[in-house]
């Protein structure tokens, strides 16, 4: 490995996903690349097929605001994001009642619980459906594919008069 390859490699935190947010380039731009509301990625209307180009990709991308980018050291690129960039398809109930934790894993692999980090909670789509969110990591959301949503519902207490699940501690109102 040549020295500079070493450094970049050392700066990846220990999940193994670099450090974006320490990521200043110059060059901003857009590219043709768009995550559909299943979580599948497209590169100029075209879907990209390749798993582990998709998981790659997905270790850079970045989020202001409502706007998302793919972001290096070299280049800052916004995307389309139609409505979260990452799908929940697992979910792991570890203990029950306020100390229980809820661990997702997404479809590009991450796995996280919701908690102080990762919240949890219920928006609703463009056209009015609701849109159950839990943060994956540096603000980007996933979706809760529907089963993950059953499941979760299966959860839900009521904590003074409010609907919602524990997890790590924290109460999130689903309501």
């Amino acid at each position: 490995m040549t020295a500079s390859l070493e450094a970049l490699v050392a700066q990846f935190d220990s999940r193994g996903k670099p450090p974006v947010e320490n990521f200043h380039p110059d060059k901003t731009g857009a590219i043709d690349i768009r995550i559909d509301s299943r979580g599948e990625w497209f590169y100029r209307g075209s879907k990209i097929d390749r798993k582990r180009m998709v998981a790659l990709f997905s270790t850079i991308l970045w989020r202001e605001a409502d706007s998302y980018f793919l972001k290096t050291p070299q280049e800052k690129l916004q995307i389309e994001v139609e409505v979260a960039p990452f799908i929940a398809v697992l979910l792991d109930v570890e203990d029950e009642g306020e100390s229980q934790s809820l661990c997702f894993t997404d479809n590009t692999g991450n796995r996280f619980t919701a908690g102080r980090e990762n919240k949890l909670w219920l928006s609703e789509t463009t056209a009015g459906e609701p849109a159950p969110l839990v943060i994956v990591r540096r603000n980007l959301p996933a979706l809760l594919s529907r089963a993950v949503y059953y499941q979760l519902a299966e959860l839900i207490v009521e904590k003074r008069g409010v609907t919602g699940v524990w997890s790590e501690g924290e109460f999130f109102p689903l309501g």
